[in-house]
């Protein structure tokens, strides 16, 4: 899928220190630009014909699966790998086999790869000493890294003796202290447990926004791209299957990979009738906006907590779609419940907001199964 970006930018950001503390106005031109790019690593095609352009100032995520292509991706834009087929840009300058650090760009990975040995703050001035920068300078510029990942006061201490957080702000400190135009993270938060995770998850996005540069991100969990993208490109085998906002890519999935691995869905097998109503398990699903020919197989989406259930014989909404079965299972939750409502030979997963009063359904009990016309995504069978 190609994203084509078409505007031109009035501010030149190689003036504008990337570390300066304020937001910088939205921006839409193009950051980085993949034209037809492949990867083969001998009869495996890691990266298959990939278009796509990420805007300056956005955070932009890849997600997908292991083995998808994501990481190669990254590298690639990196300057580590280097694309069999296709051209890669950034801001226009076409990169071709330019090494990493002829690019201008920096990478965060998920071990940090902190020096040991070193404190803080000469693992954040490395890059600039390397550089042979002036002693006042690499100061000022490390001092302003630390005080924008919040470790100012920790620039004496080791590696060993921070937390994971505090360390991967370090690397981050050290990514950022040499202002680049693109950042690329390689799930960096993959080695942190849930809690601190999620703290980060915020802390990163509200990170990228202050320093307003391109952040592009991996990762293979579909809540921390949701949290934190302002777009995300869906991948799985190679292929670039999906990009949008982080509403479009979990509402209207374009595929069944894509419905299934962003967040929790009831994927159902349909069949588009004459009369242009949508065949789905024991009903129908009427009024249906789908330009498919009858006769034609597709894949009818529906998010669990879109759904809702009555009793067998109970009244719903009209307009709305239902569908009977009996509850095969009920899960506690604690903010929710999740029932398995068995329906012919599909099991459909609901998710009810547990509330005072909420009626509960026991296993065993003959209900129906009812949802609004749009809660119902149409996909083609893949």
């Amino acid at each position: 899928m190609a994203v084509c970006v078409s505007s031109t930018c009035d501010r030149d950001w190689n003036d504008q220190p990337a570390l300066r503390k304020q937001i910088r106005p939205a921006m839409s031109a193009t950051a980085v630009d993949l034209s037809d790019v492949s990867k083969r690593f001998d009869d495996v095609n890691a990266v298959d014909h990939v278009d796509l352009a990420i805007r300056d100032g956005e955070f932009f995520s890849l997600l997908g699966p292991s083995g998808c292509g994501k990481t190669t991706t990254l590298r690639m834009i990196a300057g580590l790998e280097f694309p069999t087929e296709g051209r890669i840009s950034i801001f226009g300058d076409e990169m071709g086999l330019r090494p990493p650090n002829m690019r201008p760009v920096n990478t965060v990975f998920q071990s940090y790869a902190l020096f040991p040995h070193m404190t803080v703050s000469d693992n954040v001035a490395f890059g600039l000493q390397m550089r042979r920068l002036d002693r006042r300078e690499i100061r000022r510029r490390v001092g302003d890294a630390l005080e924008l990942v919040q470790l100012t006061g920790r620039e004496r201490r080791r590696p060993n003796q921070l937390s994971g957080g505090q360390q991967q702000r370090v690397a981050l400190a050290r990514a950022l202290v040499n202002e680049p135009k693109v950042l690329l993270l390689d799930e960096p938060l993959g080695a942190l447990d849930l809690k601190l995770r999620q703290a980060m998850q915020l802390e990163l996005k509200d990170l990228q926004t202050r320093v307003g540069i391109t952040f592009v991100y991996v990762t293979h969990d579909q809540e921390e791209a949701l949290t934190m993208s302002d777009r995300i490109g869906v991948m799985d085998a190679g292929r670039l299957l999906q990009v949008g906002v982080p509403e479009e890519i979990y509402e209207r999935p374009t595929s069944p990979m894509v419905a299934e691995f962003i967040g929790d869905t009831n994927l159902l097998p349909a069949t588009v009738k004459a009369d242009g109503q949508i065949e789905l398990v024991g009903g129908q699903i009427v009024g249906a906006d789908i330009t498919a020919s009858p006769g034609a197989e597709i894949m009818v989406t529906l998010r669990p907590e879109r759904l809702h259930i009555v009793d067998a014989d109970g009244s719903f909404p009209d307009g709305h779609n239902a569908i009977d079965g009996t509850v095969a299972r009920r899960v506690y939750l604690g903010n929710a419940v999740t029932y398995g409502i068995l329906a012919g030979n599909v099991t459909l997963r609901v998710r009810v907001r547990n509330a005072p009063g909420q009626r509960q359904f026991d296993v065993g009990r003959r209900v129906q199964v009812h949802w609004a016309g749009d809660a119902a995504v149409l996909v083609e069978r893949g």
